[in-house]
């Protein structure tokens, strides 16, 4: 006996076809060529809510539909399964007894005769009450993520900025009119909008915006747009993301904002602040020369208070000079660095020493090995720059404390030596952190009635400083417990 004759004895005494027909998950029926049921299933009978007998011959296909559904039936139900012997996947509504419908999907197929005359129909029933639900829930958040779009585009549109959304993947997908209006185009593209870009910052744009996508992280660019006129302009350009509940990243909403103006602005002021400072270091040098003579001669005693107090104060003016001097020489990029070998532990004493008589409220408590010279490659003179600095600052933001702590600590591996200020003022929140490194930012302190003075200039000019060692400057700080700005160099042997 062959293996197809045990499979066809097993399935013939585990398939009843009749149980099949009247059971099965779908509802069946056939009915004459006028529409007489002369056959139907259990389950569509239960679905219907009627008896068989009050079925059978009694009812005609199109008193179980709608009147919509009949007179469809009539004009093309009719001359396709005459011409075809088939339909597939029609659409009704089917009445119940009690009046009540269900949406089905029908399909049949015609029984013919040897002449090719139809003489009766099976067709089959599909309920499709729970799709036609999840369709119409599908429709009904479609219509409301339609008229969310459409409430979003109307906001936006009367925005003076250029606003932009992007997909998951950081594929612009919207701008709105600003974008059109600015750039005098009628459409939208990405590879027109890189090449709005000024060539020298389309490297950097890109470069941020994919760390972004990558990261997560809110995406912060400035760059120079060309506009109408063929004219290049500097924005701003600012993304965030906005993330699904599951913690993907579900779409990016951005902003493209003028700074021109602001920009043109800092430039101008950078430029006078340059000529000044220039202009000023040669008759401050004078002024020092004289006074310096003076101090040599015979005066009365008031004659030399007054020289003292003068040269104090052109001490403190040519600080400043040479604090312009210095963002004038960093933003030019000519900065230079004179490199040698030299004992940050000495560098560390020094500044101390000449910051004790301008600051004797405090007490700097220098945590250092007696015996460590903590030897260093680096500009001398600018890391004495940097200490003197981040000290005075450590002093002048913690009023109410009467000791800041320095600290010089050599690595595990002894090739750097780090350096570390403490202060116990009142600290800096932590979303100004990133900020106080930008030239002529201050953190305003009206809390703790702060009112040390300075143009914003120290930190972003130690930032630079110890950016050009090839190093970075870091601080961590709590509020209302003090800060910490420490940076690393290398050990010389």
């Amino acid at each position: 006996m062959s293996y197809n004759d045990i499979d066809k004895k097993l399935l013939d005494t585990l398939i009843d076809p009749e149980d099949l027909y009247q059971n099965a998950p779908c509802g069946y029926l056939s009915f004459l060529p006028d529409g007489t049921i002369i056959k139907v299933n259990k389950t569509l009978a239960n679905w219907l809510g009627y008896a068989y007998d009050e079925i059978l011959y009694k009812k005609k296909f199109t008193d179980l539909i709608t009147k919509g559904g009949a007179l469809h039936f009539e004009m093309f139900f009719r001359p396709l399964i005459s011409a075809n012997g088939l339909v597939n996947q029609l659409s009704y509504d089917i009445i119940k007894k009690d009046k009540g419908t269900f949406p089905v999907f029908l399909s049949a197929v015609a029984s013919k005769t040897t002449e090719g005359r139809v003489q009766a129909i099976n067709a089959t029933l599909y309920d499709v009450r729970e799709r036609k639900m999840y369709e119409q829930e599908l429709l009904l958040a479609k219509e409301k993520a339609d008229a969310e779009r459409k409430r979003f585009e109307f906001l936006s549109d009367f925005n003076p900025e250029i606003i932009w959304t992007a997909n998951s993947n950081g594929d612009i997908d919207y701008v709105n009119k600003r974008y059109y209006q600015y750039f005098n185009t009628l459409q939208f593209s990405t590879k027109e909008a890189l090449l709005k870009v000024y060539p020298r910052d389309r490297l950097k744009l890109l470069r941020i915006w994919i760390n972004s996508i990558q990261t997560g992280s809110t995406f912060t660019v400035e760059i120079r747009l060309e506009n109408h006129s063929g004219a290049y302009e500097w924005h701003l350009i600012k993304a965030a993301v906005y993330m699904e509940e599951n913690g993907t990243a579900a779409r990016w909403i951005g902003s493209c904002t003028n700074i021109d103006a602001q920009v043109l602005s800092i430039q101008k002021r950078d430029e006078f602040i340059n000529i000044a400072s220039h202009e000023l270091k040669t008759p401050i040098t004078s002024l020092k020369a004289y006074n310096q003579i003076l101090q040599r001669m015979s005066l009365p005693s008031a004659a030399n208070s007054f020289l003292s107090r003068a040269n104090t104060s052109l001490n403190s003016l040519q600080f400043l000079v040479s604090t312009l001097l210095d963002v004038s020489k960093i933003d030019s990029g000519q900065l230079s660095l004179n490199l040698s070998s030299f004992s940050m532990k000495e560098v560390v004493e020094e500044a101390v020493e000449l910051l004790s008589t301008s600051y004797p409220t405090h007490t700097v408590i220098k945590n250092m090995d007696l015996h460590n010279l903590y030897l260093v490659y680096a500009d001398r003179q600018r890391i004495m720059q940097v200490i003197i600095n981040l000290i005075s600052n450590a002093i002048k933001y913690s009023p109410n404390a009467d000791q800041v702590e320095v600290s010089l600590i050599r690595s595990e591996n002894e090739k750097l030596i780090k350096f570390e200020v403490r202060d116990y003022g009142a600290g800096i929140p932590e979303d100004k952190l990133e900020q106080i490194f930008e030239k002529y930012y201050r953190v305003s302190d009206t809390k703790n009635n702060n009112k040390a003075t300075g143009l914003g200039l120290g930190l972003y000019i130690i930032h630079n400083i110890i950016k050009q060692h090839q190093s970075r400057i870091f601080v961590s700080s709590t509020l209302n417990k003090g800060s910490c700005f420490y940076f690393s160099l290398p050990a010389s042997s």
